[in-house]
């Protein structure tokens, strides 16, 4: 009996110490989750019933309930950013149809492990490496002086300046169009390397026994990547394209590290426009071009109830009519 004892004891005392290390290991997790996401997720939404004004005599705040005031107004905040919703979009629709098209051919060609496939591998990843400050620099050093001197070597210097491009591609006198259209080309080209890696990871992971049965039966390399290995990446990318429709409002283009917040670029994307807003606003922010935290948080919420079914009647649609592998 006693010995019975022991061992109980030595049971229990072990199951209190898997407890205790487990209770610790989620402990750090857990309390960011509750702090960086549920309590500013819910202040968010609380603050965007409320309305601040200053005390008179200056000090604190007095605090209101403002009913649907601030969504009255970000709703028509949210109306006339017709252009930024649309350059947002269009950030969205090249990412999903150019990059995700050539990302799947050369994740396909590197999987197959052909010639170069892993020098291709680490050149596209590169530019997720390299300090995006960097990046940029680089990038502005090319579309604006070499591509000017090349132009000019190639005896293109009037075209340049009837075109307002004798500066540069992202030169200040270009317009507006060539300029998004030059920042596009840029986000694109270092979102590409994050996608191969993805897709090449999914890729990797399929049964060689199911490739080696298809070519057995007599699969061609095109019929091969249509009905074996996009079928059996779908997850990977349906997981893409959601991910990409819950960041449509808050891609900022990579914007801060072209123009900063203190100058105003030629065009803007939701994103960014949300925030410079942030940085800039304050409680009772009375700016002409800024506006309260609440009115930005009402901003959020609406953005949020346009998202949310959106994003998951995406998803049904696709996880219900994707290819499958049965």
């Amino acid at each position: 009996m006693e010995e019975k004892a022991v061992q109980k004891k030595g049971v229990l005392t072990r199951q209190r110490k898997r407890l205790i290390f487990y209770t610790c290991l989620i402990a750090i997790p857990s309390l960011q989750f509750l702090l960086f996401y549920f309590y500013v997720n819910f202040n968010s939404i609380l603050l965007s019933f409320q309305k601040y004004e200053i005390k008179l005599d200056g000090v604190g705040y007095n605090v209101s309930f403002a009913f649907f005031e601030n969504f009255s107004k970000a709703w028509g905040i949210f109306i006339s950013s017709g252009q930024m919703i649309l350059n947002s979009l269009t950030l969205y629709l090249c990412n999903l149809v150019i990059v995700s098209t050539f990302a799947l051919l050369f994740s396909y060609y590197i999987a197959k492990k052909h010639y170069f496939s892993g020098f291709f591998r680490v050149m596209l990843f590169l530019p997720n490496i390299i300090s995006q400050v960097a990046l940029v620099t680089i990038f502005k050093t090319v579309v604006n002086n070499v591509f000017v001197e090349v132009m000019k070597s190639l005896g293109a210097e009037a075209w340049l300046k009837s075109n307002h491009l004798e500066f540069g591609l992202l030169s200040n006198s270009a317009p507006d169009n060539v300029i998004f259209g030059t920042v596009l080309v840029y986000n694109l080209w270092v979102g590409f390397g994050t996608n191969v890696m993805m897709y090449t990871g999914a890729m990797s992971a399929i049964d060689q026994s199911i490739i080696e049965s298809a070519q057995l039966d007599g699969v061609s390399f095109l019929g091969e990547f249509i009905h074996i290995y996009v079928p059996l990446i779908w997850p990977t990318f349906t997981t893409f394209v959601v991910t990409g429709l819950t960041g449509l409002f808050t891609s900022t283009m990579h914007l801060v590290v072209f123009y900063g917040t203190v100058l105003d670029p030629p065009f803007e994307v939701f994103g960014y426009f949300l925030y410079k807003q942030t940085l800039n606003s304050s409680l009772t922010s009375t700016h002409p071009n800024y506006y309260p935290y609440s009115i930005l948080s009402s901003l959020g919420v609406i953005v949020t109830m346009i998202l949310v079914p959106v994003t998951l009647t995406v998803r049904k649609l696709m996880e219900k009519y994707g290819p499958r592998t049965d």
